[in-house]
């Protein structure tokens, strides 16, 4: 039965393997249309269509369905090496590890928003508004200004507030959200693990 877990194991590695470069291949123009890359799609996309389907996972233009697919994969490879190492599992403790990655997906997810806010704000201090042109940083603009002002707009209700202010809310307050979300599923999975079931 052991053996039977690590196969299991190896063949989600690979498969998570498979999906990353998936996943890489479509942030290259026409990279995912060449035959290497089509074979990828018919193998990864009936997965990754599955996140897809949840909305809320996507952020303006940020799309976060295929990190939280790739470590709903993670999270199963570790379930199955677990197993084959001979590790007796409770329903207590797959339900500790479901609230963990969740939570983990979480704090990444607000982690990763959080570090494209300071980026952001960086450059706006080092190279300005970038409103002359057309730009990366007016494209970011664009993506980040309905989440921004959404956040700053829970601690300024309907007062107008410059761009800046925004940025610099809403890094702070994903940033306290990140560490007070880790804490309470860190908490949360430890409480869960000590049922005796």
């Amino acid at each position: 039965m052991v053996s039977i877990f690590s196969v299991l194991s190896s063949l989600v590695s690979i498969y998570t393997l498979l999906c990353f470069v998936r996943v890489m291949l479509s942030w290259f123009p026409g990279a995912e249309y060449s035959k290497f890359g089509l074979v990828l799609r018919q193998m990864c996309d009936p997965y990754l269509n599955v996140f897809r389907r949840f909305r809320f996972l996507r952020f303006s233009s940020f799309d976060f369905t295929p990190a939280i697919a790739l470590c709903v994969l993670m999270a199963l490879q570790a379930f199955f090496t677990s197993l084959a190492t001979g590790a007796s599992f409770r329903v207590s403790t797959i339900l500790a590890m479901l609230v963990m990655l969740v939570g983990n997906i979480l704090t990444s997810v607000l982690g990763f928003v959080a570090v494209i806010l300071l980026v952001r704000l960086i450059a706006y201090l080092i190279v300005g508004d970038g409103q002359s042109s057309y730009t990366i940083w007016t494209a970011l603009d664009r993506a980040l200004s309905p989440v921004i002002f959404r956040i700053a707009g829970l601690f300024f209700g309907g007062r107008p507030i410059s761009f800046v202010k925004a940025l610099v809310v809403s890094f702070i307050t994903l940033l306290v959200f990140s560490v007070v979300i880790s804490y309470v599923i860190r908490v949360l999975g430890t409480l869960i693990s000590m049922i005796p079931f």
